[in-house]
Order: C-alpha cells, then structure tokens, then sequence
C-alpha cells in the first residue's frame, strides 16, 4: 500500500497528518517574520462582530490559519471525501469548526449549513476554487452563500520569500522555514444591497483574489503565478 492510500484509508493516519500539518505551519510563523497588510478592511466588521465569509485560493490556504483575528469562531468548509479531513483535523487543532462540502460540491447541504452558520453570528471560511478547482476560478456558490447568510466577502491571501510551489492542480505554494512571509486582505465585497449581478459579484471576487495574490508575491519578490 502507497503512502497516500495508507493516509486516505485510515482515521488514525489523517489525524496524524492534521496534526503533523498544524505544527509545521506554528513552525513557519515562529521562524519566519510576518506582516499583515490591508487589515483595516476586516478591522471594521472583526470590531462589530459581525460574520463574513473569508475567501482564499485553495493553492493559498496554509497560513490563513493565521489570518483569522474575529471574536467569533470561524468554520471552514472542507470536503468530505477522505483528503479533506487532515484539513479539517488541522483546522480543529488552531481552534476552527468545518462544515463538510465545498464551494462547487456538497450541494444543498453544505448551503443550508453555511447560511445557518452564518445566520448565528459566526463566520465561515472558503477556497472557492476548491475541492479540485478550475485553479484561480472563484464559484457562483459563494456569492449565492454570502447572499442567502447576509454576510459580506473577505478576500485574503498570502506569500512569503522562502516556499516552493507543488505540482499540483492547485499550484499549492508550501512555505518554508525562515522566511519573511505577508497576509494580505482586500476590500470586503458586500452582497446585500448591491446593484451588480450574482456573476459580476463573484467576477469582482476573483479578481480581487488575483490581484491580492500577486500583490503579495510581488512583495516577497516572486514572479507573478497566478494565470
């Protein structure tokens, strides 16, 4: 048995591997020097407690477990196929719920748990290029869930100077150690109220999911990835 079929075929294995995961990213920001940058975007609705839906690439979603500074506890959504509970194991070891779906899968479900959450006061976290992408194609879903939960949208990502960007459909970028490293968030996108259509709102969502991204690479110096 392969490695990766050994950790999709046993509780136990993912539980360690959440784990494993959680302390490498405790390593990366104890190593490394850090900024956050556009925080007085979220500062406003994190001081009025009021819920959002966070939104980041899912190639960008390692350190956003640092990001996250609201009164409130924040639920990510995670798939239910077996990969995703390691993710959902990390998120359980910073202190994070997760509701079980994706942005594009896990259907009506995964809505009516995301609106319910976000109804109760908490906020809800979202790759919404994820389970398995188009890669840096944000989903109709998000703008739908921030629009039935009444919660505006916070763009975020990141980068950081030392990391290296696995082979992966997601293009996921692994940090490492010692590196100075920017969280980056972006103008929240308010549904509610706005004359623009579902699909100008979720356009205005990727594309400031782009430019935060690029942004924050250009700052640490890398070549821009995001295409």
């Amino acid at each position: 048995m392969t490695l990766l079929k050994k950790i999709r075929s046993s509780s136990v294995v993912r539980r360690i591997v959440g784990l494993f995961i959680a302390q490498y990213v405790r390593l990366i920001w104890l190593t490394g020097k850090w900024k956050h940058l556009g925080k007085e975007h979220p500062d406003p609705h994190w001081r009025q407690n009021k819920p959002v839906i966070a939104c980041f690439w899912h190639g960008r979603l390692l350190m956003m477990f640092k990001a996250w500074f609201g009164l409130h506890k924040l639920h990510m959504l995670i798939s239910s196929h077996p990969d995703g509970e390691i993710i959902a194991r990390t998120t359980q070891n910073f202190g994070y719920g997760w509701i079980a779906g994706s942005s594009t899968r896990g259907g009506r479900k995964a809505l009516l748990n995301i609106v319910k959450t976000l109804k109760s006061g908490e906020s809800t976290g979202i790759t919404p290029d994820g389970p398995r992408g188009p890669r840096y194609q944000a989903s109709l879903g998000v703008i739908q869930m921030a629009r039935l939960g009444g919660a505006a949208i916070m763009p975020m990502s990141y980068s950081s100077t030392r990391g290296i960007f696995l082979k992966s459909w997601d293009q996921f970028f692994l940090p490492l150690p010692f590196g100075k490293g920017v969280i980056m968030y972006g103008p929240l996108i308010e549904v509610l109220g706005s004359t623009k259509t579902d699909e100008e709102l979720r356009q205005d969502l990727e594309d400031s999911l782009k430019n935060l991204t690029q942004k924050a690479d250009l700052y640490c110096g890398r070549k821009e990835k995001v295409r």
